[in-house]
């Protein structure tokens, strides 16, 4: 047995032996965590074989390769982006995070160069092996997304059990301090570094800029509602209201909005989870269907090794990146990460300080005055987008120039690859089903090299091509009688023209320039699917504004000011309006309301900004926002509801981006051309009849 079927073996026995241990590792853990009531993370601790030192000496080995990663010259950029991902969620914990760092970054590299090498054991091609590279940078962002939600989720999970214990101990002690010191005593480390960081806050001697600096290392705005409200209270204190303390009907509040969240996160992921790997799977599926229809159904051979087979292997692998992008839109637009992400300052801000580039990018962004700026401007508002108009006229500069280059470079490959197959491709097989004999592959192949012999003397000036092939017969010691000559006439004629045919004409230059047309309009494409993301999202978080607002209706020393600063700090979709409301408030707060409802006019939050607008001129907050708690539970089951829809619409739109890549690959890489080679035999066999008779 060779070496590489050997290698395989063992590969593949230990891949199916390495899942098999880990299924059965996953079904164990959360079969006993729903039986035993513990957490799944805590019973995971006590079910692993390593434990104590080990754990330590882990964690260390962690550290050390998160070191040199990011020293390393090639992942450097990828360690600190993972880096970069988790820090908010072990803001106070360095340690943690280089582990986690490193930990993620390993199992990503890992992972994807072990596909990557497992399928270069069955087909060692170059240009399949770019096309897998290419594919194991997308399966990187798929891991580090997988991870990054996966500590996320169980920061949401751990926080529920936190708030839970706070509110016991709130009961022992009365003591805001006291009750979070104690519950963050007996947190996971993860929520207990938090738990920490907020009883710090509490207690130091300058609380309020010290919960300033909180906000800004809290990971998500759950915590931040927490903080604000513990320090609220802890300040002012505590109300009895008709139904209880007031403090403690916050926290449950706060609890039911984690609840919901956690709810909804899990169902979209269960929907969603695995489209992003069956979007880029057909790039792995694409050399097994192709051997298999090269073995089966030898014709296809002219097809997959020709320029039609490279045009549509190229554009399935273009439709694989659109389908990537837009699933990962899909999916960020549904949580804070997505718009932390994209805080980043983008790399054409660094682009533009390039003089011929900023030259060149300012010819192309729309006048000052014109309807044009005004729309590309408020598209990229209602979008969310950090992008301002020099850097996204930029980004439309370097796309369609990169697509326009792209399709140009797939016609120079076209031209090439046929004119490989004139010269050096034996004749085709004239049988859809078996194979040609290793005597008629010979045969095929001599014949294969006396047409480029012919095509090669008829270069010289003054040469005919029946005095050409019987001049080449002669050489060869075959005898040129007629029925030879007509047919080898009429198969170099044939190639010629397909020869003829191998250049760059005004049909291609067209098509190249609609791809360019095409990539300068798809960042806006984008923005527009973004913005229609960005609507479904809104609803949801005005509902979860009514429940804040519900929390901070009761304190009376709570203004609209107030009001506002706590929105914005827990706003993912209207957190630039509500920034620019602040900016422009102490100016005038009628002005500055009225400017916030025109520049976020979803209806729903526009009556928010009315009910804030009385409660600025005519009557208290408490008044303004009294009928919140009598219409709670028809606002909860009608938020319910929207989910659902929601959840719905994204997991279909998903299925259809998901699928689309594969549903591509089969009918437009194996099923057409199957048809139509079936066609070309038919019509072979015929004419092969007709001669017959």
């Amino acid at each position: 047995m060779p070496l590489r079927d050997w290698l395989l073996g063992i590969a593949l026995t230990s891949a199916c032996a390495a899942c098999f241990i880990w299924l059965l590792y996953i079904y164990t853990v959360k079969r006993r965590s729903k039986l035993s009531g513990y957490g799944e993370d805590d019973l995971q601790k006590l079910l692993s074989p390593v434990k104590g030192d080990g754990r330590k000496r882990i964690g260390l080995l962690y550290g050390n390769l998160y070191d040199f990663a990011i020293k390393a010259p090639v992942i450097s950029r990828y360690t600190q982006r993972v880096r970069r991902r988790i820090a908010p969620l072990y803001s106070y914990d360095e340690s943690m995070i280089r582990t986690e760092a490193g930990r993620i970054t390993l199992f990503a590299l890992l992972i994807a160069w072990f596909t990557a090498g497992l399928i270069f054991l069955f087909y060692p091609d170059v240009s399949y092996m770019l096309m897998i590279l290419l594919g194991s940078l997308v399966l990187h962002g798929i891991l580090t997304d997988t991870l990054v939600h996966r500590s996320e989720d169980r920061l949401l999970r751990q926080m529920t059990e936190f708030l839970t214990d706070v509110r016991h101990y709130y009961h022992q002690h009365g003591m805001v301090d006291e009750a979070v010191y104690d519950a963050a005593q007996i947190a996971p480390k993860q929520m207990s570094s938090h738990g920490e960081a907020l009883y710090g806050t509490l207690t130091s001697d300058h609380p309020e800029r010290s919960l300033e600096i909180y906000y800004e290392h809290a990971p998500n705005r759950f915590l931040k509602s927490f903080a604000g409200v513990s320090f609220l209270v802890r300040e002012f204190g505590d109300k009895l209201l008709p139904h209880g303390s007031m403090y403690l009907h916050a926290l449950s509040k706060i609890t039911s909005e984690i609840r919901l969240e956690i709810l909804r996160k899990e169902k979209l992921h269960y929907l969603l989870k695995g489209l992003s790997v069956i979007a880029i799977s057909p790039i792995m599926a694409a050399k097994p269907i192709e051997m298999w229809a090269r073995h089966n159904f030898p014709a296809m051979d002219e097809f997959y090794t020709g320029a039609a087979g490279f045009a549509v292997k190229t554009g399935i692998f273009v439709l694989i990146i659109v389908c990537f992008i837009l699933l990962r839109k899909l999916q960020d637009t549904a949580d804070e990460t997505g718009n932390r992400r994209s805080e980043r300052k983008p790399p054409e801000r660094k682009w533009l300080n390039n003089r011929l580039v900023n030259a060149a990018t300012q010819r192309f962004i729309p006048d000052i005055r014109s309807v044009e700026r005004v729309r590309m401007q408020k598209l990229l508002k209602e979008a969310g987008s950090p992008l301002l108009l020099e850097w996204l006229t930029l980004r439309r500069l370097v796309t369609g120039l990169a697509c326009f280059l792209l399709m140009l470079a797939v016609f120079l490959v076209m031209q090439k690859l046929t004119l490989q197959q004139v010269y050096f491709s034996p004749a085709p097989n004239q049988a859809m089903f078996g194979s040609l004999s290793p005597l008629e592959t010979r045969k095929a192949l001599e014949t294969a090299a006396f047409d480029r012999n012919v095509i090669q003397n008829l270069k010289r000036p003054g040469r005919e091509l029946r005095e050409t092939i019987a001049e080449e017969m002669r050489r060869q010691g075959l005898q040129p009688d007629p029925a030879a000559l007509n047919k080898a006439e009429e198969r170099i004629k044939d190639k010629l023209e397909r020869i003829s045919g191998a250049y760059l004409n005004w049909r291609q230059l067209i098509f190249s320039f609609i791809a360019g047309w095409a990539g300068y309009n798809s960042p806006v494409w984008l923005l527009h699917m973004q913005k229609r993301m960005r609507r479904m999202e809104m609803k949801n978080e005005v509902d979860q504004f009514y429940t804040l607002l519900t929390i901070l209706a009761h304190f009376e020393r709570m203004s609209v000011e107030q009001i506002l600063e706590w929105l914005e700090r827990f706003a993912v979709q209207f957190q630039s309006p509500l920034s620019a409301c602040l900016l422009d408030y102490e100016a005038g707060a009628d002005e500055a309301l009225e400017k916030l409802k025109e520049e976020a006019p979803f209806t729903p939050f526009v009556r928010l900004v009315e009910r804030l607008q009385a409660a600025a001129n005519h009557i208290p907050v408490k008044q303004a926002f009294d009928d919140l708690e009598a219409e709670q539970q028809y606002h909860f089951e009608q938020r319910k509801q929207d989910y659902e829809r929601l959840i719905e619409t994204k997991a279909g739109w998903g299925r259809w981006i998901g699928f689309a890549p594969m549903y591509a690959l089969v009918f437009l890489y194996l099923v057409i051309p199957l048809v139509y080679m079936s066609m070309q035999q038919m019509n072979l066999y015929y004419q092969q009849i007709g001669k017959i008779s």
